[in-house]
């Protein structure tokens, strides 16, 4: 597979602006031979936002890629997403990603309609998924991903914005079942092996920092990317806003497997270069001290749950929070709940309950949830 990268440099979301220089991009990356094909252009939605919050893939982005595979030849365009608690008949209004497909001529699909069993025999730690159906109806899935922090994986791209294709509340599931970051990381990275998404277009324009991936700040970064190889793009990606990629546990989980590379020096970067265009002053989510992968090994087991104590929990602001119980909903530990009655009513935390997978922090319309140790 090959590894080659391409990083444009666009500052704002123009459409005929964004429209060139992603074509560009994707011809310097190799852009494969479309002609005929159903593809599936899969935006970034972890919640329905208005897109000057910078949470979702930006409408004007997703237009300028329908613009280009169909100019390539491409016989179907598909364009679909499910967020964490998607209610029926989902049409991302607020981010006007769904009238954008059906206004350039793509169908948007509703991933939860129906389901289907997707086999991976190769996979690490998951061999069977339950995904959306529409996968059944294209030859290519391409990622649309958003370069955003992360709580619980510290940064999250094009390899990651493939859990999208876990149906709604079901994706809190995996969480129960892969707690730590080095399993869920190797969750994810079973996912792309058996969805195998053939190419990857990053908004990176306005990026997304601090307390991603929903409730943190935008950033101008004015970079549209490139490849088709998605562990390459998360890699020149993750360096640009300065983390080291061996760090992220789904690049360093990807990397130990060798299927899209083995080694950072292999990828090609025909245009811009990370190191030119990296934003020294991007706030990330710090490493936790306590991911060191020797406490397996070392730390008796009564203390691996004290050290797991110690790590950041939600914290509600009831000043902001509604009451509205999306938390509650989202939580497959059923650490949160509601309690008490009118305007007594308040959302507790079992801290013995939550493993620490921050979906409800993702969830929250009003960032009424925090991270913290406090």
């Amino acid at each position: 597979m090959k590894a080659k990268v391409a990083i444009e440099r666009c500052g704002e979301y123009d459409a005929e602006k964004l429209y060139r220089t992603l074509k560009s991009a994707a011809q310097a990356a190799d852009f494969p031979n479309a002609k005929g094909k159903t593809v599936l252009l899969k935006p970034n939605i972890v919640m329905d936002a208005t897109p000057e919050k910078a949470i979702t893939t930006h409408p004007l982005f997703l237009e300028a890629a329908i613009r280009i595979v169909r100019e390539w030849g491409v016989s179907r365009i598909l364009v679909g997403d499910s967020p964490g608690l998607q209610g029926p008949n989902f049409t991302a209004r607020n981010s006007r990603l769904g009238e954008t497909a059906k206004r350039c001529g793509a169908e948007w699909v509703d991933f939860a309609r129906s389901s289907m069993e997707l086999n991976c025999p190769e996979g690490k730690v998951q061999r069977r998924f339950t995904v959306s159906k529409v996968l059944q109806s294209v030859d290519w899935v391409i990622s649309l991903p958003k370069l955003k922090t992360h709580q619980l994986m510290y940064y999250t791209g094009a390899m990651k914005n493939i859990f999208g294709f876990i149906l709604s509340a079901a994706k809190s599931s995996y969480h129960v079942r892969y707690p730590s970051r080095e399993d869920f990381a190797a969750m994810i990275v079973d996912l792309n092996v058996a969805v195998k998404p053939v190419f990857a277009f990053m908004d990176a324009v306005i990026a997304m920092e601090g307390p991603g991936p929903s409730a943190g700040y935008p950033k101008q970064v004015g970079l549209v990317m490139a490849s088709s190889n998605l562990l390459a793009m998360d890699i020149a990606a993750s360096s640009i806003i300065g983390y080291p990629p061996q760090m992220i546990p789904v690049i360093r989980d990807a990397l130990s497997r060798g299927i899209w590379l083995k080694d950072l020096p292999e990828i090609e970067y025909p245009l811009l270069k990370p190191g030119e265009v990296m934003i020294k002053d991007f706030i990330k989510i710090p490493f936790k001290k306590s991911e060191n992968q020797l406490l397996d090994f070392v730390i008796p087991r009564p203390l691996k749950k004290l050290v797991k104590n110690q790590s950041p929990l939600p914290v509600i602001d009831d000043k902001v929070c509604v009451r509205c119980g999306d938390c509650v909903k989202i939580c497959a530990s059923s650490a949160m709940r509601l309690e008490g009655e009118g305007t007594a009513r308040q959302v507790k935390i079992d801290k013995s309950r939550c493993i620490r997978c921050y979906c409800c922090h993702e969830i929250c319309p009003l960032k009424a949830i925090a991270v913290s140790k406090r």
